[in-house]
């Protein structure tokens, strides 16, 4: 994990993570981020500005010369939220993508939303087999509301449409398994029910202790459920 600072003194954080024979590199695209989830670190700090493309590369080069290896995968998962500096990112990513920039593939390229509707509809429509993932956390409305206030006008039937109709190809749906809070059974379903229709991988994602936050990691007893149960369902998890 690093830290990099920029020209002006501002700080993104990017984390490069070797796995075999592969490098996957997390970047931010933005210096903080406005979004303000409430399990989410980031969050708490406020947003300062959106990173430009070049900024945005250069966290993929730092972390490539630092591990002496070629990065094979890059994820847009650090701070901010890309699709409110979509320009910049996707300039960033065509330029990691292109033959003439880092030739890394687009199916080895993710973008993860919060789910900004325009975002996701702009992204589908992209020439690029760039993958989709969207934060979802809670397929149940009031439970995503208390966790993602911000994206409270956006609602889950909305979101829903836009990856059906909008997306063209299987997006990753990011789901944060908090204890007590979206790990029962009504929420098990409600996340069954949501990926009807849609093709869909469920990445179940252990939450990571805050400080100072009331959340907790689910344990992983649910964690098994979700899975056993998602996978009766026809849903990869």
């Amino acid at each position: 994990k690093s830290i990099v600072r920029y020209a002006d003194g501002c700080t993104a954080e990017m984390v490069a993570m070797p796995s075999g024979d592969r490098l996957t590199v997390c970047v931010s695209s933005q210096v903080g981020c406005a979004m303000a989830c409430s399990f989410c670190a980031t969050g708490k700090e406020g947003f300062t500005r959106n990173l430009l493309p070049g900024e945005i590369v250069e966290q993929v080069l730092i972390a490539q010369n630092d591990m002496g290896t070629r990065v094979s995968n890059v994820v847009i998962m650090g701070q901010g939220e890309p699709f409110l500096n979509y320009g910049n990112t996707l300039a960033a990513l065509r330029f990691l993508n292109g033959k003439d920039g880092l030739n890394i593939g687009a199916r080895h390229i993710t973008v993860s939303t919060c789910g900004i509707l325009d975002g996701i509809r702009a992204f589908g429509a992209e020439p690029e087999q760039f993958i989709l993932a969207v934060s979802l956390h809670s397929a149940i409305q009031e439970t995503r509301d208390a966790l993602m206030p911000r994206v409270k006008n956006q609602t889950l039937s909305a979101l829903h449409r836009a990856i059906e109709a909008d997306c063209g190809r299987r997006v990753s749906l990011e789901y944060l398994l908090i204890k007590g809070f979206n790990d029962d059974d009504d929420h098990l379903q409600a996340l069954v029910d949501f990926c009807e229709g849609i093709s869909a991988h469920v990445n179940l994602l252990p939450l990571n202790n805050v400080p100072g936050s009331p959340f907790q990691p689910a344990s992983k007893h649910r964690v098994d459920a979700f899975i056993r149960t998602l996978e009766r369902a026809g849903v990869e998890a």
